[in-house]
């Protein structure tokens, strides 16, 4: 049974971990090798450990956690960045969602969603939206949980320029309901 938690300064080096791996898998000939290459569980790790000490309440990781083997996925939520339609100007980001990649296809990315959506409800976020690279085939998972297409923009990551998609919930108690709905069934 998947449990998903707040992070914990601990958790750093293993975020790191699932960070990377998440990365290198999922972008691999989408993304620089180079650059996927060149990520460090040390570097993030670092990166990881400022977040989490930071505390800054305005987004939170969520991690899920398998018995026996630890961390297995994180998201990462808060109140919409920069980029956000206007009608969701009250709404929340999902800014990361990684599952590692053995253990994608389990329902731990819909374990994440919907603590990312029950956050975001309990800070009084009507709405829900998540940035991804549009050739990242894990994309269609965010339509499967009923995401509707908002936008697109250009990014530039490790060098290459990347189109993203985003992909909202406009009504957020509908959609967790719903969500919730399909993971007991």
């Amino acid at each position: 049974m998947i449990s998903v938690r707040p992070a914990k300064l601990e958790d750093a080096a293993t975020l790191a971990r699932v960070y990377v791996e998440t990365w290198r898998d999922t972008y691999a000939g989408i993304l620089p090798d180079q650059m996927l290459v060149g990520m460090s569980d040390v570097r993030h790790a670092a990166a990881w450990t400022h977040e989490l000490r930071s505390g800054d309440h305005s987004s939170d990781t969520l991690v899920a956690e398998a018995p026996n083997d630890g961390i297995v996925g994180l998201s990462t939520v808060g109140a919409i960045r920069r980029g956000g339609p206007d009608s969701f100007i009250d709404g929340g980001e999902v800014y990361r969602l990684y599952v590692r990649p053995g253990w994608q296809n389990r329902g731990i990315g819909r374990a994440l969603m919907l603590a990312s959506f029950d956050w975001m409800l309990a800070r009084k976020l009507g709405a829900a939206m998540v940035w991804v690279v549009a050739q990242n085939p894990s994309r269609f998972f965010y339509e499967r949980l009923g995401g509707i297409r908002l936008g697109e923009r250009t990014e530039n990551l490790g060098g290459t320029t990347v189109q993203e998609i985003a992909y909202g919930w406009p009504d957020l108690k509908t959609a967790r309901e719903r969500l919730k709905s399909s993971m007991s069934s």
